[in-house]
């Protein structure tokens, strides 16, 4: 994987973010800039809400940096009267929160080679989707409506709000240094299940990814997730995110089984963290019981105000 001040990097580093997030969400795009003891200057984006600023909302990571300065740059911006959140893959600060995981998978030369080093069972369900007759195609703005009716009904089936259609729209539109584009999988020409792919220097991480359960049983997932590995291979990257999961749960271990490399989250904090959407464990249950039309109404001003 490419390093940064000693980090890897992520999508995060994409210095296009933040001004896509901002401007989406109704936030201030920022960049903070930092001199450590040797004299090195580091600039890293992120987004404030008043005196709040959180690096990077809506994605698992912020941007990369030596654990050293990040935990200075927090301690800065809270002498200077601001509370700060900050994901990233180590713990820089005494309060966090630490129960996802990241699943990354080292891209080979080839496909083949790739397919080769697969579990024997993940490669026969590959196969399986296939003679199931499982396709997958990519695209950008033409593929956004089968991709947001897919993601926002497995968003509802989950008990959570779906983010914006515009938040995707404008990822396809504006995002640069790098790939943004959708992969939706097919039954008889039906949509079947959804992906939404970001690139950045060699990284590649499927960052919303949904299937209808009544295809399941096709293994439309495994057709799906190997097409987004092979299209890392010929992009020439070298790395391909599962993205984020709770830790031991089903997804983790469905993720777990591609044979990738886990890397633990922590989200760090600046201040003890106030109460927000995970204190209420009852919501997605309540969530649940909402029409589908009403949640898929009601899911973007809710799913913005949780990051």
């Amino acid at each position: 994987m490419i390093h940064h001040c000693g980090e890897s990097y992520t999508l995060a580093d994409n210095p296009c973010l933040p001004r896509i997030i901002a401007a989406t969400f109704g936030w201030e795009s920022i960049t903070i800039e930092y001199t450590d003891d040797e004299g090195q200057v580091h600039q890293f984006g992120a987004c404030r809400m008043g005196r709040k600023v959180v690096m990077l909302p809506h994605f698992s990571y912020g941007p990369s940096a030596p654990a050293g300065v990040a935990s200075k740059v927090i301690e800065a911006l809270k002498v200077d009267g601001y509370s700060c959140e900050w994901r990233l893959f180590e713990r820089v600060s005494e309060f966090n929160f630490k129960d996802k995981v990241s699943t990354f998978l080292p891209i080979l030369t080839d496909c083949e080679t790739q397919f080769a080093q697969l579990d024997a069972n993940v490669r026969r369900k590959i196969r399986k989707s296939a003679s199931n007759g499982i396709t997958v195609k990519t695209g950008k703005s033409e593929l956004l409506p089968e991709f947001y009716d897919i993601y926002s009904r497995n968003m509802h089936r989950l008990g959570s709000p779906a983010l914006p259609r515009k938040w995707f729209a404008a990822l396809l539109d504006q995002y640069t240094q790098g790939d943004a584009l959708i992969a939706c999988a097919y039954v008889e020409g039906k949509p079947a299940g959804a992906a939404f792919l970001l690139s950045y220097n060699g990284f590649n991480e499927a960052c919303w990814f949904s299937t209808l359960s009544r295809y399941n049983k096709l293994y439309t997932a495994y057709a799906l997730y190997w097409y987004l590995i092979q299209y890392t291979i010929q992009q020439k990257g070298n790395i391909f995110s599962f993205g984020r999961s709770s830790e031991q749960s089903g997804v983790h271990k469905f993720k777990q089984q591609w044979g990738g490399i886990d890397r633990p989250l922590v989200w760090n904090y600046s201040h003890p963290p106030t109460r927000n959407i995970r204190s209420f464990s009852f919501l997605p249950r309540v969530w649940k019981l909402l029409p589908f039309q009403l949640a898929r109404f009601l899911g973007p001003y809710v799913a913005g105000r949780f990051y």
